[in-house]
């Protein structure tokens, strides 16, 4: 099994300890029982016995330490495992190229860092009572084999059947659950169409019509499936305690047929009996979940290998900047030029195709410069950003800074360099790795920005990012200027601006910029404002070309 193998490898205490624990716990809870018996024929005798209530005091002793021991330890190491499992993903994620983790999809990430990492943290804690419910059973049932053998096969034989039924009703009610809970996940997305395309649908009645018949349709199918599996679950449960009404039934009806002393111990098989419908319960309701915690892990581990291959395939394409790096031939001093020198990439097609490809790229960016890159839609733009700024690693070409080519292993020292708004940037509203930040800068910042009443700085991180699309990009920008990085890369900045904050950018911020010395380097299609930059690279066919 996944779940024991992974618990094999990542625990930091001794299973054997645990599993004395356990039967500890067993044995302890077997004596209560026990010495219920005893105390209870002795009662009926009018006796009372010390030595029985000593017995009981240091069982229920035993019980309870034992108990509170291993719940703490497993409470305490499922949680440590989750937090390696969690911080194995996140590093791996880290490591990913953009293209990985365009495949993948952020939903089935979030998925694995929610809602299936909740379902191993709810197992591992009940693998724990699984096991001490078993624990259980044994010393129970060899206690009940000691009073009364016939009995014992009785009450065995029928908990077998019935939890063999039971476990293949079960079965199917777990894969009528996966199939509701993949409907429900159809109506959350087109819940999520409904949110989104707000406009698009109040716009079109057609298309508000056909949305909603498919939502009513998603969400009556969903609730169909649901009451079926409460109905089942209700159902399996009833039958449940059925089946142990019955096996009381058989105790006290069937089993004296076969023996002719069971009288003297009926009552004792019994209370043994009624002991062990708690552990039976506990074990046939717990088994499901422990097939949907393997499926969860297994989606985790597939998730973690795909990610894992995409950083290998990263490092045999030159990206080792995970590993120690060696002296930075400059890249400490400040840099006053970058250059693509032969700058290849292809996108890869199936194994051995190859699709969309760019170079060789030439180009050269220089300090207290700004630098334009232009062309048409789908040509390039933002794949070569991606290799400017080595989210990509190049099939083949340089990297010059300073006239010097970048080391493989510098590659993340070189990305370190760079203040970036991409066309699909992300806000964060903490200002992470920037510490400390100067508050009379930032509030500057956002007024130049015109956005201070709208946006304060509040110790490390902003009041909100709930703004327009030009205004996020705005306190984007905020963002990189207070990185303070020696190069600016800029991709499509001005094209959710209004034309008065798009002349302050092109015709103020820039030249600003420009005179502090940046290597400024934005992509653009404004035309109008071409004069303002002092380099324009157009990209056509793949290839770069020098206009100014």
């Amino acid at each position: 099994m996944i779940l024991v193998n992974l618990i094999r490898q990542r625990t930091r205490v001794s299973l054997r300890g645990v599993a004395m624990l356990t039967a500890l716990s067993g044995i302890a809870t077997t004596m209560i029982l026990m010495v219920v018996n005893m105390a209870a024929e002795q009662a009926s005798q009018g006796q009372v016995s010390l030595r029985l209530l000593a017995l009981m005091g240091v069982s229920l002793l035993a019980f309870g330490w034992s108990q509170r021991q291993s719940d703490v330890i497993v409470a305490r190491e499922a949680e440590h495992i989750l937090h390696d499992m969690r911080l194995r993903l996140f590093d791996n994620v880290r490591k990913a190229g953009p293209d990985t983790l365009n495949d993948i999809g952020q939903g089935p990430l979030q998925t694995a860092l929610t809602q299936e990492m909740q379902t191993i943290s709810s197992t591992l804690p009940m693998m724990l009572t699984g096991m001490q419910q078993m624990v259980l059973l044994v010393f129970v049932s060899l206690y009940m084999a000691w009073l009364s053998i016939p009995a014992f096969i009785m009450v065995m034989g029928f908990s077998v059947i019935a939890a063999a039924v039971h476990l293949h009703r079960a079965r199917k009610v777990m894969d009528a659950t996966r199939e509701a809970i993949a409907e429900e996940n159809k109506l959350f997305d087109g819940l999520t169409d409904l949110l989104q395309g707000f406009k698009e649908v109040r716009m079109n009645r057609a298309r508000r019509d056909a949305l909603m018949v498919q939502l009513y349709d998603l969400s009556d199918r969903t609730r169909l499936g649901k009451t079926a599996i409460k109905r089942q679950w209700g159902r399996e449960f009833a039958l449940i305690q059925m089946a142990f009404y019955v096996m009381m039934g058989l105790m006290v009806f069937v089993v004296p047929i076969f023996t002719t002393d069971y009288h003297e111990v009926a009552t004792q098989t019994t209370t043994a009996a009624l002991f062990m419908i708690g552990p039976i319960g506990s074990l046939l309701f717990a088994i499901p979940s422990f097939g949907n915690a393997e499926a969860s892990l297994t989606l985790i581990s597939r998730l973690d290998q795909a990610l894992i291959e995409a950083a290998s395939g990263s490092a045999v394409r030159g990206d080792l900047s995970e590993k120690p790096e060696p002296v930075d031939h400059g890249l400490d001093e400040a840099v006053y030029e970058v250059a693509l020198r032969d700058l290849s990439f292809a996108y890869r097609d199936g194994m051995e195709g190859r699709g969309f490809a760019l170079g060789p790229l030439n180009a050269t960016f220089k300090r207290g410069e700004i630098s334009f890159i232009t062309g048409g839609n789908g040509a390039g733009k933002s794949t070569m950003i991606s290799l400017l700024t080595s989210l990509r690693v190049a099939d083949s070409g340089d990297i010059l800074v300073n006239g010097e080519p970048l080391a493989r292993e510098q590659l993340q020292t070189y990305r370190d360099k760079f203040a970036t708004v991409f066309t699909d940037y992300h806000l964060f509203r903490e200002l992470f790795g920037i510490d400390p930040v100067d508050p009379a800068r930032a509030k500057a910042l956002l007024e130049k920005m015109e956005i201070d009443d709208k946006v304060e700085l509040i110790g490390n991180s902003f009041s909100t990012t709930d703004l327009s699309q030009g205004q996020r990009k705005r306190l984007m920008l905020v963002t990189a200027m207070l990185e303070d990085k020696p190069i600016l890369v800029l991709d499509e900045w001005a094209a959710d601006q209004d034309p008065y904050f798009r002349k302050v950018f092109y015709e103020k911020l820039l030249p600003e910029l420009r005179d502090q010395g940046k290597i400024i380097i934005c992509v653009t299609h404004d035309d109008r404002w071409f004069n303002v930059a002092d380099r324009i690279y157009y990209l056509r066919d793949g290839c770069l070309i020098s206009v100014v």
